[in-house]
């Protein structure tokens, strides 16, 4: 286990820098920091947005299955099974700590501030009445685009962690563990620069704060320590 610990750090490090610069400059999103690049950032978010997070992990377990060596049968569906519960167990636990930290989205507070209504209120509400909150007062707005407020309905609970960041920095540190980055560095760094992206993507559209990226950075790289373990077990790759 030490060996991947040391696999993956350079990676954790990479993946933990954006949070902890955002944290060090104390940036807060703000709607001014919307621009012409915050559609496309949008674009790579829904990457891991449901349903198409489904096809990004089918197009993955492809790409997985093509570069695993001496492949058969067996280890093909046993590194579907590893990897479907390395995925959805990151999501269950993910949405377990939500509910326990309550943490409002940095675009709640905003919403909430800008129309007089506290966090809580709001998150008292039942999801249709959330997402009629957030159409009726976003209506024609000049400050927040459509796209993005039709975002925010679809995505009304709570903040802590990013769920969009642990799937997407589980897929890396996946990649790393499991396909091993000299072997394969072209596709393992577009993965990793795929999940960067989604890091960025998650602060500039005001969904989540550099805590909430850091705590699903660290859940990720747990997941994929685990999943490594078992991999090793089952004989799906060696060391």
């Amino acid at each position: 286990m030490g060996f991947v610990i040391k696999k993956t750090m350079a990676t954790l490090a990479i993946m933990l820098i954006i949070p902890l610069v955002i944290i060090a400059i104390n940036w807060h999103w703000q709607p001014e920091s919307l621009n012409d690049t915050s559609k496309y950032f949008f674009y790579i978010t829904e990457t891991a947005s449901f349903p198409w997070a489904m096809m990004t992990s089918t197009v993955f377990f492809i790409i997985f299955c093509c570069l695993l060596t001496n492949k058969t049968i067996k280890k093909i569906i046993a590194l579907w099974f590893c990897l479907v519960c390395a995925i959805l167990g990151g999501q269950i636990v993910k949405t377990i700590i939500k509910s326990q930290t309550a943490e409002s989205r940095p675009y709640v507070l905003w919403m909430t501030k800008e129309f007089h209504l506290s966090d809580k209120q709001f998150y008292l509400l039942p999801k249709s009445e959330k997402q009629q909150f957030i159409s009726e007062k976003l209506n024609n707005s000049k400050i927040i685009p459509n796209w993005l407020s039709k975002h925010w309905q679809s995505e009304t609970g709570y903040s802590l962690p990013s769920g969009h960041t642990l799937f997407s920095a589980t897929w890396a540190f996946l990649a790393i563990t499991l396909l091993g980055f000299r072997r394969h560095y072209i596709i393992v760094t577009a993965i990793i620069v795929w999940a960067l992206l989604i890091e960025i993507s998650r602060l500039a559209l005001g969904m989540h704060s550099p805590i909430d990226l850091l705590l699903s950075i660290l859940l990720a790289w747990a997941i994929s320590l685990i999943c490594y373990f078992y991999s090793q077990k089952w004989h799906i790759v060696e060391r």
